[in-house]
């Protein structure tokens, strides 16, 4: 079984940073969503974007596309996204 992720950011600023996970170590949605968003502070960091890195604190980042089990089972790329007022699915 395949355990790699593709997620990818959907956001005014942030679309197109994309990482793979492996889904195995993550036990929820909002596990993921961080572990994203650590990574893209990260690149942000070394490239000193100090207000990207402002903005991206204040966004509310969340997955509604797909729920933590369908991400286990799915191999499509996983969507983060922070500018939508859709529910969410835990």
């Amino acid at each position: 079984m395949n355990y790699e992720r593709k997620l990818e950011f959907s956001s005014a600023y942030f679309s197109g940073f994309t990482l793979s996970i492996d889904i195995r170590y993550f036990d929820n949605i909002d596990e993921i969503i961080n572990h994203a968003k650590d990574n893209l502070v990260a690149v942000l960091q070394k490239y000193n974007f100090i207000l990207l890195i402002e903005y991206l604190n204040g966004c509310n980042f969340h997955i509604h596309t797909h729920s933590l089990e369908e991400i286990l089972l799915s191999n499509d790329t996983i969507y983060i996204c922070d500018h939508c007022d859709d529910i969410m699915i835990d």
